[in-house]
């Protein structure tokens, strides 16, 4: 390996480290709430930091829902497919859970309205 090699290997590997900690640094920063609708309509909005366990009802149903260590899932539906159950915990913005025979989801927004106009996987 050369030496220029080593530079600019040296250079991402530091640029990679700095992009890894202002990401993280932004992301503790934000208040993040958990917002919950039930038939189109907002029924609860809930900051994501504080732990709870609640009821969320539909005209079709209910959804049990965890908020735990900074992160929210679902713990038990009437859904017949149970997919929300699968879905498993989110906690960053722009996440959400939804169940679609229920009439329910579950998202996590900024509380200052931030948003996200793209996620990859």
């Amino acid at each position: 390996m050369k030496q220029g090699d080593k530079f600019v290997l040296y250079g991402l590997i530091v640029l990679a480290f700095i992009l890894l900690i202002e990401y993280g640094f932004f992301q503790r920063r934000s208040d993040k709430v958990v917002v919950i609708r039930s038939d189109g309509k907002i029924v609860k909005e809930l900051p994501i930091s504080k732990d709870t366990l609640f009821e969320v009802k539909s005209k079709e149903g209910h959804l049990s829902v965890e908020i735990k260590n900074g992160k929210v899932r679902v713990i038990n539906s009437t859904c017949k497919d149970k997919f929300c159950e699968k879905e498993g915990w989110i906690s960053n913005i722009g996440e959400s859970i939804i169940c679609l025979p229920n009439r329910i989801s579950i998202s996590i927004i900024g509380k200052n309205g931030e948003k996200i106009d793209t996620i990859t996987y």
